[in-house]
């Protein structure tokens, strides 16, 4: 059985739920039971006070205490007296007024005692009563038991202004009598009934309405993440509030955003590619058909046009096989610290002849006369500026201008790459790096670029863990600025 997340998160806030009213409960019931056994405890302490005054009288009476020591019963009705006052006071008693006796039995009337109290009360009072110790001024008992030992707490008996004793009663530690146990007993059912009746479906109706509020945007996502598998890269979702969720909501429609482009992209990819491939084999299969046909001569202008889009044709490929090479990780890079502006003029002694054919003026300024270290492949470093130089040659007008110039930095060499109109629009300087872009209304086909040159650059600029950018240059064309890391 497979639980979704709605089911999860209810279960889980359920019991968190239960497990706190569980404790809330649990402590509850604890201070009720010490608060009604403080409570049994500070009635017991009214006895001592109307102790007191009743001791007091019997002292001073004999300025001893052998009146209580020759009559027990004298104590024990002093002590019965006491605890009734205490226990069941009247309703408009003061403090200290002598409480009403119980209606006595005819027989109790015969006899002169006290009527026997009901079960309970005679438990509670026998127990009362055997808590209750009165020592003289020597601390010596008096009354009560010594088996407990002395109270910690006790009552300083004073007549005229002297010492004659000390009152003092153990404190209950538990619950003892039937009668509190019971009474106890239904305060924790009434307790748990209040949890089980109040608390669990406040508990349950918290944990659904949470669960279905923390589960929606989470079902959510999940159709979305099954629309994104099936194709449809233009969902997007309104984002819920600022937590993790509604964070999780932002990525996934920059996910979806990233999809798309790149679905665009590959799709402009393939068309691309069709239309480089498709223009150069048009040619090809014209020339070819018209030399079947007798159109025209296999002399050399017809051998030149069809070995130019040979030529054409395998610089595509060749583009397209380095960038997929780079793309999977496959392109090899033998790096070794190398002089990059060395390289750079070498590159420009290899390419002279060319550009001054093509009647491309290059300056240079600034090259530095030391050795510049770099870490970095010679190979692939000389495709990149030679990517470079290409893409001057093919695109600026003629005659055109080139200014090469470099500057040493810190920790890294900047290299700029200056070119003479026609210049680039401000919304293709981002593109100019993607593949097959090509700006038509200036920079086009018709100069036999394919759009895969600064794609390249920038594979390689990156492979060395450099950057490269592009601008409006100051001649009026373009600026291609690479920064390359020193070697250190």
């Amino acid at each position: 059985m497979i639980l979704s997340i709605r089911t999860k998160l209810f279960m889980a806030i359920f019991l968190a739920c239960l497990l706190i009213a569980g404790g809330l409960g649990g402590i509850l019931q604890y201070r009720l039971n010490r608060s009604f056994l403080d409570y049994l405890n500070e009635q017991e302490n009214r006895s001592l006070t109307q102790l007191e005054s009743r001791l007091v009288a019997v002292y001073e009476a004999r300025d001893s205490w052998e009146e209580l020591e020759q009559n027990p019963q004298l104590w024990i009705s002093i002590l019965l007296s006491a605890v009734r006052s205490s226990f069941f006071p009247v309703n408009g008693d003061k403090p200290g007024a002598e409480p009403p006796l119980p209606p006595l039995r005819e027989r109790d009337r015969e006899s002169g005692r006290m009527p026997p109290p009901r079960a309970h009360i005679a438990q509670r009072i026998e127990r009362f009563v055997g808590r209750i110790v009165l020592l003289d001024a020597k601390r010596e008992v008096v009354k009560g038991s010594s088996r407990l030992g002395v109270p910690d707490n006790l009552l300083e008996l004073k007549s005229a202004g002297k010492t004659i004793g000390y009152l003092g009663m153990h404190r209950r530690q538990s619950l003892t009598e039937k009668v509190d146990v019971d009474f106890a007993e239904r305060l924790q059912r009434t307790v748990w009934l209040v949890v089980l009746l109040l608390a669990l479906p406040m508990a349950g109706l918290l944990s659904f309405l949470l669960a279905r509020h923390l589960g929606k945007p989470i079902q959510a996502l999940r159709n979305g993440t099954r629309q994104l598998t099936d194709g449809n890269y233009r969902l997007r979702m309104t984002p819920q509030g600022r937590d993790e969720l509604g964070l999780l909501t932002r990525d996934f429609n920059q996910l979806a955003e990233r999809l798309q482009q790149n679905e665009t992209s590959r799709q402009q990819w393939i068309a691309d590619i069709a239309h480089e491939l498709r223009t150069p084999l048009a040619i090809l299969r014209g020339e070819i058909e018209a030399l079947q046909d007798g159109i025209n001569q296999p002399d050399t202008a017809t051998l030149a046009s069809l070995h130019q889009e040979v030529s054409h044709l395998q610089r595509l490929v060749s583009d397209l096989y380095d960038l997929s090479m780079s793309d999977s990780g496959a392109l090899s890079y033998h790096k070794e610290t190398l002089d990059i502006v060395a390289l750079l003029r070498e590159t420009l002694t290899l390419h002279h002849t060319v550009l001054q054919e093509q009647g491309l003026q290059v300056q240079t300024q600034g090259l530095a006369q030391q050795a510049v270290l770099v870490q970095g492949d010679p190979q692939r470093l000389q495709q990149l500026f030679k990517n470079l130089l290409e893409n001057s040659l093919r695109y600026t007008d003629k005659p055109g201008q080139l200014h090469i110039s470099s500057q040493l930095q810190a920790e890294s060499i900047e290299l700029v790459f200056d070119d003479s109109p026609p210049g680039v629009p401000n919304e293709a300087l981002p593109k100019l790096f993607e593949r097959l872009f090509r700006v038509e209304s200036s920079r086009n086909r018709a100069t036999g670029g394919a759009g895969l040159g600064l794609s390249i650059c920038r594979n390689i600029v990156d492979a060395h863990g450099g950057t490269i950018s592009a601008a409006h240059a100051a001649l009026g064309g373009l600026q291609i600025r690479v920064h390359l890391p020193l070697h250190r």
